[in-house]
């Protein structure tokens, strides 16, 4: 069995009871949950929910491929995903619920950190129709949005047709948070013209909620606190008991001040199954799961004048509740129905892993690997210099070494084709060997955080490589750059023909190969190993002479990269050096009497040219 990771800040909150019916009706997937805080334990037990502040048991877990999939519940829960998704490459669902309308004034306060999920993000699930058209109205593609119906468990409900009272009160049930986008106060204002029609009815409010002492005090005022009974927060079993004595249900749903909205309310979905005649609003979602005059009845939403007005209707005429009942019911049954709407969402998770990892299973060409430590004002010319490439089979791993700038922000600012790979700074050998790790591509191409690519750089690259296909070993010209000088050709690159030719040039430095311009077959890392942690600088010369054991180097001549020139501090190359020369003449197998006869045969023609021109002097 599969197992999923299902994020929610607080697990759980007794308003949202569906989201703990879909964890706990799963067949095909285990579902372990990740939550910074966790209420009412016993009212919602879990074998596997895990508090988990900073996301850190869920970082391990990832990096030990524990999970298929990521499942964010509610908007905000999916931004923080995002850099868990970049980093593991592992499929993430969000799923929208109302509050997290992206018109909300919530929402408009992570408005980028949203545009950013739309971009990274597989799936986004969402309760009904009219929330995916406002996902679309605010950038996200629509090729990306599922509607998913939240369902209850019908057999929960008994079915009961309703009939008016010969004695005793007629029962108005309400079910939901006593907050604004409820509407429980145009409900009592309506209620109100109610009572003066029919003095036998009771208003049952059941919920709990920030609105209510005010909706208290209102009811004071209205001279109605003997007719409306406030049960508070009840538990499920009885929520049901309360719905089976229940003659009507009305839930007037709006949009309150905020923009915050319903989905479809799972409270109206349980009233239609138990039979009752339902009354709400035409707000959002609600009229995909209610048909006006069929199988409920809708007035228009902040409205208290005809809520009253179809509320007297409607107990007027009691000979069209049991029609209304069964309509409901029946529409209940066959589309929102929990048993067949988590066989939907599990078929759902199967198409988005599977998709995944096709996708997985097709190696790029290129993976362009940036190691960076606190470069903020140069990551992002370095990463659209990738982005910009004519050539576009590539990804790209930005490896951020510690940074304690704004790199993060600014990298997570792009689109899913950069992926964002976070570590305690260890330097920039370990940077680039996590970036080597999680590569894709059949070549490894390095670009430092300060430098950038020519548009062309990785076509020219694919195109020479076609023509050798022998090559493992790629490197080129480039320009370089210091400060706001104009940057100049860099051709004092070599490229000998004969392998130890090219070992003896770069053991001697006769030419330095950036490592901005450098593209490695993946296969020579298995032989040669990844770079030496233990040198923070020089690393790469490093590599290119450990590489030059099996490999030899092909330049390009012409300019493919632009290396940025910065001031430092002047650095001892004797003792730099030393450890990796001594290196190099093991693998190489180099005695002294070696090196001698190769200094004769690669330095001959140089002091015959010089003793040559003293004769002439």
């Amino acid at each position: 069995m599969n197992r999923i990771a299902v994020i929610r800040s607080t697990f759980l909150p007794i308003s949202e009871t569906f989201i703990y019916g879909e964890i706990r009706k799963m067949k095909k997937y285990d579902p372990y949950v990740f939550c910074r805080k966790r209420v009412n334990p016993q009212r919602f037990p879990h074998t596997h929910v895990l508090v988990d502040p900073k996301f850190a048991k869920l970082n391990m877990m990832l990096h030990h491929r524990s999970f298929s999939l990521i499942h964010a519940r509610f908007a905000p829960s999916g931004i923080r995903m995002i850099p868990f998704k970049q980093k593991w490459k592992v499929p993430l669902v969000t799923s929208f619920h109302g509050y997290d309308t992206p018109g909300s004034n919530l929402m408009k306060k992570h408005g980028r950190s949203l545009q950013r999920l739309f971009k990274v993000g597989d799936c986004f699930t969402v309760p009904c129709q009219a929330m995916k058209k406002e996902l679309v109205k605010h950038g996200c593609p629509e090729g990306k949005i599922e509607v998913y119906y939240s369902g209850i468990d019908v057999e929960q409900f008994a079915y009961k047709e309703r009939f008016f009272p010969e004695e005793g009160p007629v029962n108005i049930v309400y079910v939901g948070r006593l907050v604004e986008k409820k509407g429980p106060d145009l409900l009592i204002r309506a209620f109100r013209q109610v009572h003066r029609q029919f003095p036998e009815a009771r208003l049952i409010m059941i919920g709990d909620g920030r609105m209510k002492a005010k909706l208290q005090q209102l009811s004071r005022s209205l001279r109605l606190e003997k007719h409306i009974v406030f049960t508070g927060a009840l538990p499920h079993q009885e929520v049901a008991v309360q719905l089976e004595k229940a003659h009507l249900f009305c839930l007037p749903s709006k949009k309150d001040r905020t923009g915050n909205q319903e989905g479809i309310p799972n409270a109206l979905k349980e009233a239609m199954a138990c039979g009752l005649p339902v009354i709400s609003t035409f707000h959002a979602g609600i009229p995909e799961l209610i048909e006006d005059g069929v199988s409920g009845h809708l007035v228009a939403e902040n409205n208290s004048q005809k809520l009253a007005a179809k509320l007297i209707q409607v107990l007027r005429h009691p000979e069209t509740w049991q029609q209304l009942g069964r309509q409901a019911r029946s529409k209940v049954e066959t589309e929102f129905n929990r048993k067949g709407q988590i066989a939907k969402l599990e078929q759902l998770f199967d198409r988005i892993i599977a998709a995944h990892e096709a996708k997985e299973r097709q190696s790029p060409m290129f993976s362009v690997i940036i190691p960076t430590y606190n470069r903020d004002q140069y990551i992002g010319r370095a990463i659209e210099s990738v982005l910009k490439q004519t050539y576009k089979d590539f990804e790209v791993i930005v490896v951020d070494d510690g940074s304690t700038d704004n790199t993060a922000k600014v990298v997570q600012s792009y689109d899913a084709r950069v992926r964002y790979v976070y570590q305690k700074n260890s330097g920039p050998s370990e940077a680039r060997n996590t970036g080597i790790r999680f590569a894709k591509g059949t070549y490894i191409a390095f670009l430092d955080s300060d430098d950038a690519f020519l548009p062309n750089k990785l076509l020219r690259n694919k195109q020479f490589l076609d023509k050798h296909p022998s090559c493992r070993f790629l490197y080129s010209w480039y320009y370089d750059r210091k400060g706001d000088r104009k940057r100049k050709i860099v051709r004092k690159v070599r490229t000998p023909s004969k392998l130890n030719k090219f070992r003896y040039y770069l053991y001697k430095r006769k030419f330095t190969i950036r490592t901005s311009t450098a593209v490695i077959h993946r296969s020579c890392f298995d032989k040669v190993g990844l770079f030496n942690p233990n040198y923070r600088y020089s690393q790469d010369w490093d590599m290119w002479l450990r590489l030059a054991r099996y490999y030899r180097g092909y330049c390009q001549k012409l300019p493919l990269a632009v290396y940025r020139r910065h001031k430092r501090k002047f650095l001892p190359s004797y003792r730099r050096h030393l450890k990796i020369r001594r290196t190099a003449t093991k693998l190489y197998r180099w005695n002294a009497s070696t090196l001698h006869a190769l200094d004769r045969k690669y330095t001959k023609r140089r002091r015959y040219t010089l003793s040559r021109l003293r004769r002439r002097v």
